[in-house]
C-alpha cells in the first residue's frame, strides 16, 4: 500500500476534530463529516484552533497553520467524505448499533483498498466488522485524547482483520509521529484503558472507604507513579526496583511480601455506589476550585506539551 496522505474523519466532535488537527498538521488532506449541525459548524474553529496551539507551542512551524488549516474540508455526507482517500478515521457514539450502521455505509462505498478504523475506546472490531462486506480492512485505531497532542494509538485487529491492514496503519501511525502499541488479541477497553480502569476503581474505594480524600488520591499518584509512568511502564519500573535481580528478583523478594496483602486486600466490585459517586463529586469540586472545564483542558494540554518535550526531545 502506497504512503497514504488523504483522510476522511467521520464524526467531528472532540475526538474526531482533534484527529483532523492531527492530520492536518502532518501534511494530510482530510475530508470532515460530522450529522449534527450543531458540531458540524464548530469543527473549522476547533481545527484553527489546535493548529494554533500546536505552533505556538513548537509543535509545528508558524507559517504552516494556514496550509495545513486550507487542507480539511467540511463535506455533506458520508460518501463525500470518502471520495479519493485512503484511510478512515470513524469518531461516532460509543454504541455498537451506530458503529456498524456507519461500517455498513462507509463500506459500500469506499475503494476497495480503503482502510477503515474505529476510534473506539473499548468496542471489538470484531462484532463492527460484521456489517460490512470488506472486514478485512476493518481495524480499532484507538487514540488518547487529546489525540493531536498525546502519542499513543492501541492497533486492534478483528478476527477478520487483515495483516496488511494491521501493518498498513502500524505504518501510517508511526509515520505521523505516533506510538502504536498492537494487541495481539481483543479485549473489552483495550490496554491503556484497562489499566485505567483498574486504578481508578482503586483511588474510587480509597476515597468511598475514608482513606483519603479526592484530591489526595490524585496527587499521590501525580506526584509518585505517575512521575515515572511517563517514562517507562510498570514492568521496567520493578525491573528497575528489583535492583541486580531485576523483574525476576522484583517477583521473587518484594512483590511476593509487599504486593501479595495489598493485592489480597483490594475489592472487586464492578459498579460505581450512589455513595461513591456522592463523594467522588464533592471532592473533585474542592479540587477544581471553581475552574471550567474550558480552563482544565487548557491548562491540561499546556502541561502535556511541556512534557512531551522533555520525554521526546
Amino acid at each position: 500500500m502506497s504512503v497514504l496522505k488523504n483522510v476522511a474523519i467521520v464524526g467531528a466532535g472532540t475526538i474526531g476534530s482533534s484527529w483532523g488537527v492531527f492530520f492536518a498538521s502532518k501534511g494530510c488532506k482530510v475530508n470532515a463529516y460530522e450529522s449534527l449541525p450543531e458540531i458540524r459548524e464548530k469543527i473549522l474553529d476547533r481545527v484553527d484552533g489546535g493548529l494554533r496551539f500546536l505552533a505556538e507551542n513548537g509543535l509545528m512551524a508558524e507559517n504552516e497553520v494556514e496550509s495545513s488549516f486550507k487542507r480539511v474540508r467540511i463535506v455533506n455526507s458520508v460518501s463525500e467524505a470518502l471520495e479519493d482517500v485512503e484511510y478512515v478515521q470513524e469518531s461516532t457514539t460509543e454504541d455498537y448499533d451506530v458503529k456498524k450502521s456507519i461500517f455498513r455505509e462507509m463500506d459500500a462505498v469506499a475503494n476497495s483498498d480503503v482502510i477503515l478504523a474505529s476510534s473506539s475506546s473499548g468496542l471489538l472490531m470484531s462484532e463492527i466488522q460484521k456489517a460490512t462486506q470488506r472486514p478485512e480492512r476493518c481495524i480499532i485505531a484507538h487514540p488518547f485524547n487529546p489525540p493531536h497532542i498525546v502519542r499513543l494509538v492501541e492497533i486492534v485487529r478483528g478476527e477478520k482483520t487483515s495483516q496488511e491492514t494491521v501493518e498498513a496503519t502500524r505504518r501510517f501511525m508511526g509515520g505521523l509521529g505516533k506510538t502504536p502499541v498492537i494487541l495481539n488479541k481483543e479485549v473489552p477497553g483495550h490496554i491503556a484503558n484497562r489499566l485505567a480502569a483498574a486504578l481508578w476503581r482503586e483511588a474510587i474505594d480509597l476515597v468511598e472507604n475514608d482513606v483519603a480524600s479526592v484530591e489526595d488520591v490524585d496527587k499521590a499518584l501525580c506526584a509518585g507513579p505517575g512521575i515515572r509512568w511517563a517514562l517507562m511502564g510498570s514492568h521496567l519500573t520493578y525491573h528497575l526496583g528489583g535492583g541486580e535481580g531485576g523483574l525476576e528478583g522484583f517477583i521473587d523478594t518484594i512483590a511476593k511480601k509487599g504486593f501479595t496483602p495489598i493485592w489480597e486486600d483490594m475489592k472487586t466490585w464492578t459498579s460505581i455506589s450512589g455513595s461513591a459517586k456522592s463523594k467522588l463529586a464533592e471532592g473533585i469540586k474542592r479540587e477544581i476550585e471553581g475552574k471550567s472545564l474550558a480552563e482544565l483542558a487548557q491548562w491540561r494540554d499546556d502541561k502535556l506539551v511541556k512534557l512531551l518535550k522533555v520525554i521526546y526531545e
